[in-house]
């Protein structure tokens, strides 16, 4: 009976964690994110899965074992990758572009280790387990180091921990015990790595839920606390939004939000979206992307050998086509046909002043 127990205790955990995967694959909100800590659950829950088939069948095919290995050089790669886009949530930032390469450098590893089989060459299997268990712990440090770099924005004003951080911590030290656990199974048991995530994708979840429904009574009170605007509170509020988005550039954040926006200016969502939607006439989306479309006005003349969509990537657009339509509706114009204007109007300019230039 306690085999049984323990037996569904380390499934449990792993099976939980596909399921949280794939609730996080479908976020629409802060996408990339939510993507690597999918990704992370699903290759830490495989992992958990194999390991605890194993510890009760250790007749299992090596093949299997040696997959359940592949899945747990991803495990520390999308640790930092999850932090690093959390992170840059939380600043407001666009993520690092170059978290492809870090999936792609352990997707090579795992492809070449597939030359070499575990059950052909088990001598360099243990020699491997170890640089796996190294290269995870690389990726651990660099995480790490982030956290300990942006350690202010983990904080509120009161310098306690922001509830919204708990599930990031959780995640970044289920990753850390689970790999102490695997790298103490000498010392141990097999077993424990399995109960170790278990445990900590518990704690994150049941974190996770209390700060989701803590999000959930802030959004009814700020419903109910929703009031009209005075002319005056509107225009202070409305001056400074145009402060912060212009200073602090907020609009080329691919993925800013009503929430963001309105923690930057230190006000309820409602009453930012209230002083947008009837003091200026338009919705959020409208009015952040005509920041957007005005900084894309620039490049598109200062920059006018510069493509189309990077013109879009670095105005702050998440695809060309939301560029091109935004840009339409917004000046009457595609973004080619407004260059090409501009650029007649400039030769025209300088074609009258040559002409009028009187001769010595």
């Amino acid at each position: 009976m306690s085999s049984q127990l323990l037996f569904l205790f380390s499934v449990l955990g792993g099976v939980n964690g596909v399921f949280l995967a794939l609730y996080f694959f479908t976020r629409r909100s802060n996408r990339l994110t939510h993507a690597m800590l999918g990704a992370l659950l699903i290759a830490v829950g495989f992992r958990t899965v194999k390991s605890t088939f194993y510890y009760f069948n250790p007749d299992l095919a090596i093949e299997f074992l040696q997959i359940g290995l592949a899945a747990c050089l991803l495990i520390g790669p999308l640790t930092y990758l999850y932090v690093d886009s959390h992170l840059a949530d939380l600043k407001l930032s666009a993520a690092n572009g170059r978290w492809r390469w870090h999936l792609l450098s352990a997707s090579c590893i795992i492809l070449i280790a597939v030359n070499f089989p575990y059950s052909q060459y088990p001598n360099a299997w243990y020699y491997y387990v170890c640089g796996i268990h190294a290269y995870w712990f690389a990726y651990l440090l660099l995480a790490a180091k982030k956290l300990w770099q942006s350690r202010a924005l983990l904080r509120d004003a009161n310098g306690k921990l922001n509830r919204s951080n708990i599930l990031l911590l959780s995640v970044y030290s289920g990753s850390f015990l689970l790999l102490a656990a695997y790298v103490t199974t000498p010392l141990t048991s097999y077993i424990v790595g399995a109960l170790s995530f278990t445990f900590s994708v518990h704690v994150a979840i049941l974190s996770w839920i209390v700060h989701h429904g803590a999000k959930t009574e802030v959004a009814k009170k700020e419903k109910y606390q929703n009031r009209k605007l005075t002319g005056q509170d509107a225009g202070e509020l409305i001056e400074s939004l145009n402060r912060v988005m212009r200073e602090q550039q907020l609009y080329l954040n691919p993925n800013l939000s009503l929430a963001l926006l309105a923690k930057k200016v230190g006000n309820l969502q409602t009453t930012v979206s209230q002083a947008i939607n009837e003091n200026l006439g338009k919705s959020f989306n409208l009015y952040i992307n005509e920041f957007r479309i005005r900084h894309a006005q620039d490049l598109l003349i200062s920059e006018s050998r510069m493509n189309m969509e990077l013109v879009a990537e670095r105005s702050g657009f998440n695809s060309t086509s939301t560029f091109f339509a935004a840009f339409k509706k917004t000046t009457g114009q595609t973004p080619a046909s407004y260059r090409a204007a501009r650029a007649s109007d400039s030769l025209a300019s300088c074609t009258d002043r040559t002409v009028g230039t009187p001769a010595s």
